[in-house]
């Protein structure tokens, strides 16, 4: 029979561990006392998480919830470049701010607004591709026409309408014009009762009963009138210069400016 003995560290004469082990009472496991009490230690996260403030709370489920709100704009990010770059950054930002043990609020205001800001960029471009109407699944010359129209109308601050009025994005944004002014110029009532703007946007159809044609814009709020040369200043024989002058014409008021270059070297 293999029996076990001691280590001879543990047959020194004063050992601790032996004198305890001979000196303990003998009692049965089942009424021992736990070394880990699983329910009391339960009661206690439980009595903790009761006791959290709704504050607290907040701060400990941040992590899960930008986690979760970064991985919903990866799903709806509708194909932006500027909004995937975003993403991308916004991961790398948000690891560093959550594993800080101390965490910078501030920073974390900002990071909540950029999130913000993405989610903007991706509901424009949700409304604009239901206004324009491109089909999730069409992929057709018109319809990659009208994407790369939408994308630079969220990445670009002025975009060229190829075809102007002519041109398929011009007829949309005539269409969307005619729809805005028919409800700006009738009440609630009449605008229900209206019937659906004709696809024909080249027909120059009048009002019935001899009325004049309802205009398909909305007045302008002002006029920007923009001349740009370049002529010899002081002299004649000075180095031809660019010149800019500027003049917006509103109902009420008029603004002018300019912007003159004077040649000093060779004046």
């Amino acid at each position: 029979m293999v029996t076990g003995t001691l280590s001879p560290r543990m047959k020194i004469p004063g050992n601790m561990w032996v004198e305890a082990w001979e000196t303990a009472r003998v009692t049965p496991a089942r009424r021992q006392k736990r070394l880990f009490d699983d329910t009391k230690e339960a009661e206690k996260v439980l009595h903790y998480m009761a006791m959290q403030k709704p504050a607290d709370l907040a701060r400990h489920l941040l992590p899960c919830i930008l986690h979760a709100t970064i991985l919903k704009k990866e799903e709806s990010a509708e194909d932006i470049p500027s909004v995937q770059k975003t993403i991308q950054q916004a991961t790398v930002q948000a690891s560093k701010l959550l594993q800080s043990p101390n965490q910078d609020y501030k920073k974390l205001e900002d990071f909540i607004n950029q999130l913000l800001s993405m989610e903007t960029v991706i509901t424009q471009a949700r409304s604009l591709k239901a206004k324009f109407s491109i089909p999730e699944d069409d992929s057709g010359e018109a319809a990659d026409e009208l994407k790369k129209f939408v994308s630079s109308l969220l990445e670009e601050p002025e975009v060229v309408v190829t075809g102007a009025g002519q041109g398929l994005a011009g007829s949309i944004i005539h269409r969307l014009f005619i729809s805005a002014q028919r409800l700006a110029d009738f009440t609630t009532d009449e605008a229900a009762l209206l019937a659906p703007v004709d696809e024909d946007l080249g027909s120059d159809k009048k009002q019935t009963g001899g009325s004049s044609r309802v205009p398909d814009f909305p007045p302008p709020a002002g006029r920007e009138i923009l001349l740009r040369t370049c002529v010899p200043r002081p002299a004649a024989y000075s180095k031809a210069l660019p010149q800019r002058l500027f003049c917006v014409l509103m109902r009420e008021e008029f603004r002018l400016t300019g912007g003159f270059s004077t040649d000093t070297s060779s004046f």
